[in-house]
């Protein structure tokens, strides 16, 4: 925060580099709302545009830099030229800017916290988040070699320096571990991905006027990683019982031709997705969220997805695959918003009576938030030097 723009010596300037862009993320969004508005802290953010015509987000009291993202352009000069300004444009605003802090995203953003740290201020305090956890031979794929080498110096250096190193939940912290075990213990943390608080103020639930299960799901969509072919085949099954609706801006080719040439009337799909701050008030036309992920490696085995706590601060139940495990210390079937447990490949008919009986359990609001769940790492900010 500025005081009538002038920054008071005492405030902490936190530079937070995110490079894959921040509409694909609400985590960090959700975080810099928050950060904006806290006393004693200034902040100044570097990303990249996106490519899916999102509305690009900005918050007051913060300024936002972006460049061109690489994998985004086709033509190789242009993406050379991308690629240097996306390494040498977060550096430049660093030496300018001067921070305390400095809080970067997922190895993508870490070379030029690398540079920063090595070469210009060996005082500037590191923080790392991962929203995903990467095993060592994710590193070696296909079009991995830039970000396999940015990981190196992270590893090599950064992992030194840093008094911060989060991921989203302790089975992914777990495996990270196994992976550096010299890593010193306390810099390790976990950072949930929660929605806001005030999603859970929403005045809950309206009545369903129909007789049928209603179904949402939000999110990216390939055949390759989720369920949704079977999730389709069980809807069609069923065309008076339940309904289904999709959102996804994220949506392979062929998965989205698949659901266009269907034209039912009990699934609608919307390619544009929504605005991620409208989702609490379209939740409530709905009874169940869905959880898709196949759990396709370590990774996504041991996610507990954003969506399942968007959709349980939104009042809905949740399906979960059976082989998602780090969705497993969240079941619940005792009170509503539940969290159930699915086999996608045989979903039994059983199944939407299970779930049409969940609307008479007592309702609790969901705890998870992201303003109590960011309070740790924003207090550490405040107090480092």
């Amino acid at each position: 925060m500025q005081d009538n723009g002038i920054m008071s010596l005492n405030m902490k300037r936190v530079f937070v580099l995110h490079i894959l862009p921040l509409e694909f993320y609400p985590p960090v969004t959700n975080f810099l709302n928050i950060l904006s508005k806290e006393p004693g802290v200034a902040a100044k953010v570097y990303s990249t545009h996106n490519n899916k015509d999102r509305r690009e987000y900005f918050v007051p009291g913060i300024k936002i830099f972006r460049s061109n993202y690489p994998s985004y352009i086709k033509r190789k000069s242009e993406k050379l030229w991308a690629f240097l300004v996306m390494v040498v444009g977060p550096l430049l605003q660093m030496l300018l800017y001067k921070p305390h802090s400095v809080l970067y995203y997922e190895p993508h953003s870490a070379f030029s916290v690398y540079l920063y740290k090595k070469f210009f201020n060996r005082k500037v305090n590191v923080f790392i988040h991962y929203h995903e956890y990467y095993s060592p031979e994710e590193f070696l794929g296909e079009g991995m070699s830039w970000v396999n080498y940015f990981h190196k110096k992270e590893v090599a250096f950064l992992y030194k320096k840093a008094v911060w190193i989060s991921q989203t939940n302790t089975s992914r912290l777990s495996y990270f571990k196994k992976d550096h075990p010299d890593i010193e213990k306390e810099k390790l943390r976990t950072l949930a991905n929660y929605p806001p608080k005030s999603w859970s103020n929403i005045n809950f639930k309206e009545e369903n006027p129909l007789s049928k299960l209603r179904l949402l799901y939000i999110g990216a969509l390939s055949f390759e990683n989720t369920y949704i072919k079977e999730i389709l085949d069980f809807v069609l099954k069923h065309p008076t019982k339940v309904t289904l609706d999709i959102y996804s801006f994220n949506t392979k080719k062929e998965v989205s031709s698949y659901i266009k040439a269907m034209s039912v009337e009990n699934i609608t799909y919307y390619d544009k997705g929504i605005d991620y701050n409208r989702i609490p008030e379209m939740a409530v036309n709905y009874d169940v969220g869905l959880v898709l992920y196949k759990g396709h490696n370590l990774n996504y085995i041991y996610n507990a997805p954003n969506k399942l706590f968007e959709y349980l601060a939104c009042g809905l139940s949740v399906w979960v695959p059976k082989n998602l495990l780090g969705c497993a210390p969240y079941l619940n079937d005792s009170t509503k918003p539940a969290v159930i447990q699915v086999d996608y490949v045989g979903l039994p008919q059983e199944l939407l009576l299970k779930s049409k009986a969940l609307a008479d359990l007592p309702f609790y609001s969901s705890p998870y938030n992201d303003e109590d769940e960011l309070k740790t790492i924003i207090t550490f900010l405040k107090q480092v030097s």
